[in-house]
């Protein structure tokens, strides 16, 4: 397979992720491995708008096509066609982009070697990612090692929130919600729109009134998209007397730059395995994780990559995640706050 591949002659690749927030997110380890390896070379990213504003103006991304602004295949094969890319690394494979590459003649395609559309790939990479044996970012990464035949484990993010950014989100936070900017606090993101097993909602209940018992200078904002705004009012149920002062609801209140600057400026995320917590992972924030232990969702894939993330998953059931407990959640609160 590498004698297919003149890597002196690459100057345009496409890198393609179409999938989830998440998912997106773990494919940049890649983009900038890429952009180092592939020199004086111009990286186009297909991917899906919604990380419009995370990714705007993102190092290592030269352009972006948006697969949501198409509204055929066909338009996007033309679209593809006509930018002559050398090479495209099919991060999330689907047969119809697979199809498109091939159609729009690019000369190295890479990807997974099962499924039964793999022909369409002439670099063919012969990885199993449902056995959950390594990172996602790290099987991204290997559809680049599969052409370079070196084995990089280079997982680097570049995020860069500016201080303009962070001093906007403080007075829209203060203008709007009365929430001041000297407040300390830390964020629950609650949802995770089914990408896995949640904690139960009483769980969390019960460590927000341990947290507060502790920690009674902080407080607690709640994230999530508008799919999160049930779960987040049976959360928040007990708590009505705290709601603007101890503890804001900021459910579907901004947009995913907005909401990673406000990562950026909290203490701790605490979250179950969903896109955000991502977003945390790649500021290298302080983070707890939450994670049934079966394959196809277990840390060992999904986990965010911080390396101040603590991540808690069921021991003897690896789907019950009643046995997390809110005295466990704390214990990691203390190590990671009093660090």
């Amino acid at each position: 397979m590498l004698s297919k591949v003149n890597l002196q002659k690459i100057r345009k690749v496409l890198i393609s992720r179409t999938d989830n927030i998440g998912d997106i997110i773990l494919t940049l380890p890649l983009i900038s491995e890429c952009k180092s390896y592939f020199k004086n070379v111009k990286i186009v990213f297909l991917t899906r708008n919604v990380i419009a504003d995370l990714l705007k103006g993102y190092e290592d991304i030269d352009d972006f096509i948006f697969l949501d602004e198409y509204k055929s295949y066909y338009e996007l094969l033309k679209k593809i066609r006509l930018e002559k890319f050398d090479i495209v690394f099919s991060a999330y494979p689907r047969f119809e982009l697979a199809l498109i590459f091939f159609l729009a003649k690019i000369k190295y395609r890479i990807g997974t070697a099962y499924r039964g559309y793999s022909f369409l790939y002439n670099v063919q990479v012969r990885e199993h990612r449902k056995f959950a044996e390594k990172h996602e970012a790290q099987y991204n990464l290997n559809l680049l090692n599969a052409v370079t035949g070196e084995e990089s484990k280079s997982l680097i993010f570049k995020f860069k929130i500016t201080e303009t950014e962070k001093n906007k989100l403080q007075n829209k936070l203060k203008e709007k919600y009365g929430f001041n900017p000297e407040y300390k606090f830390i964020i629950i993101h609650p949802g995770s729109r089914n990408s896995a097993i949640d904690l139960p909602l009483n769980i969390l209940q019960e460590y927000i009134n341990v947290f507060f018992r502790d920690y009674k200078d902080y407080k607690i904002v709640i994230t999530g998209t508008k799919q999160d705004e049930v779960c987040v009012k049976l959360l928040l149920q007990h708590f009505e007397n705290e709601l603007g002062k101890k503890i804001f609801n900021f459910v579907s209140e901004f947009n995913l730059r907005e909401l990673a600057t406000l990562i950026e400026l909290s203490s701790l995320f605490i979250s179950n395995s969903t896109g955000p917590i991502h977003i945390a992972g790649a500021l290298g924030k302080k983070i707890i994780g939450f994670y049934p232990n079966s394959a196809p969702m277990s840390p060992t894939r999904w986990r965010p990559l911080s390396k101040y993330a603590k991540i808690l998953t069921p021991v003897k059931n690896p789907l019950n995640m009643n046995e997390i407990t809110a005295e466990q959640i704390l214990r990691c609160t203390d190590e990671l706050l009093k660090m």
